[in-house]
């Protein structure tokens, strides 16, 4: 529920728990708490792109906590070579491709695109050869995320068709919507004002009021900074404005915001 729900406090909590429950009954690193730990940094990542610089600051803390525990888990099974199954080695993968996209969305000492690009390949590789159905799609849904951020909207669009496949042949309808946003197509939207700005131009207009950065603005919405740049380019010709200050006061002024 919390990974659906996206809440970071929760599936803290829930991770917590559920490793308090099981270490009495196996051990304390027993492999299952890599996935349970990777699954809670994925969260904190998703949850990053809408944070504040300083409520992403407080977050680093438990996902170097989590983080520590998957590379705990990772050392124990070092010399238990039967034990690392396919299973085992796409859970290697994600928590190494969720590393670098938290990293990415928090700007915590953010990798190059190259490299989370990489990452995310590699976890696509791994869990492929696992072959669990959901994770798949799972991964590939943030592949196509991670694509779209970096630029390559061709390879993007392959990778959420492969995704959105996927979750409709599980029925995972909330995966479908997501993939479904992310390749949605706006419509323009007609103010009376007289001034028609489309969803994804109000929503880049948004950001701009609230001071964000093209880049801070590209890794929130998931697209590149060179397209939030013609976003903001066509804002500002549609309103008029010199500038991005303007552009946000003549917004609220006019009503758009």
């Amino acid at each position: 529920m919390a990974e659906r729900t996206g809440d970071p406090a929760s599936a803290l909590e829930t991770y917590d728990h559920l490793v308090e429950t099981v270490r009495p009954l196996w051990h304390e690193w027993f492999q299952a708490r890599l996935r349970l730990s990777t699954t809670v940094v994925a969260i904190h990542a998703s949850a990053a792109a809408s944070q504040s610089a300083s409520e992403r600051a407080a977050a680093a803390e438990v996902v170097r906590r989590l983080l520590e525990d998957g590379a705990r888990v990772i050392d124990f099974y070092a010399e238990y070579e039967t034990s690392r199954g396919p299973e085992y080695q796409a859970w290697v993968a994600r928590r190494a491709a969720e590393e670098l996209r938290w990293r990415w969305l928090s700007e915590i000492d953010a990798p190059t695109a190259d490299e989370l690009v990489a990452a995310w390949r590699e976890a696509e590789s791994a869990t492929v050869a696992h072959g669990h159905t959901y994770e798949i799609a799972r991964v590939r849904a943030r592949l196509a995320q991670v694509l779209r951020a970096t630029g390559d909207l061709a390879g993007s669009r392959a990778s959420a068709d492969l995704a959105r496949d996927g979750a409709r042949q599980l029925g995972a309808s909330a995966l479908v919507a997501e993939l479904t946003a992310l390749g949605s197509t706006p419509q323009p939207l007609e103010r009376s004002t007289g001034t028609s700005l489309t969803p994804r131009e109000t929503e880049i207009l948004a950001l701009v009021a609230e001071g964000r950065t093209n880049g801070e603005i590209g890794k929130h919405l998931f697209i590149s900074t060179k397209t939030v740049s013609v976003h903001v380019s066509n804002i500002l010709g549609k309103l008029d404005a010199s500038s991005r200050t303007e552009a946000a006061a003549i917004a609220r002024r006019v009503g758009l915001l």
